[in-house]
């Protein structure tokens, strides 16, 4: 009899064996991070400025996040590949729940738009933050209730009330 159609005990499962590395795993994300900080670097680039101003553009914001999501994405990366390979730990692969989560979540996202066209950023966004805390798991009315209304609040006196930003 042979045993060569055995498998050998200890080695790794054929499922594990198909999955791609950790570090090259973590580049993807560190890549797509790159990738959209490029593209925003891009489009404020196309953002006009005006002659004679002596302070801060209106590209100043935007390259400035643009370049440290660039930066982040580059450390994601270097950690990704420094990382020693005994330590890194591979998550468990996608699921059907969770495909359908970020699927729930992208569209709260896709109606949150939709409905800030219609009604007050005040009542859309506590709205859209209450959603995504119960897609995430949340429960609890300080989860569903004073979470989105304290996010809301700061954001509205932030950009509304402070930067003066037309919500």
């Amino acid at each position: 009899m042979s045993t060569a159609s055995v498998p050998e005990e200890g080695g790794p499962s054929p499922v594990a064996a198909a999955r791609p590395s950790a570090p090259l795993r973590e580049l993807v994300p560190a890549l797509a991070g790159a990738a959209v900080a490029v593209g925003a670097l891009v489009l404020a680039a196309q953002v006009p400025e005006k002659t004679g101003l002596t302070s801060f553009s209106p590209r100043w914001w935007p390259e400035a996040l643009a370049y440290v999501l660039l930066g982040l994405s580059v450390l994601h990366a270097a950690l990704a590949l420094l990382r020693p390979r005994a330590t890194a730990e591979l998550p468990d692969p996608a699921s059907r729940t969770g495909a359908l989560r970020l699927t729930a979540m992208l569209l709260a996202v896709l109606g949150y738009g939709v409905l800030w066209y219609f009604v007050d950023f005040r009542v859309s966004t506590p709205v859209l933050l209450a959603a995504l805390v119960h897609l995430g798991g949340g429960r609890g009315w300080k989860a569903l209730l004073v979470f989105p209304a304290v996010v809301t609040a700061v954001l509205y006196l932030l950009f509304g009330v402070l930067l003066k930003v037309p919500l």
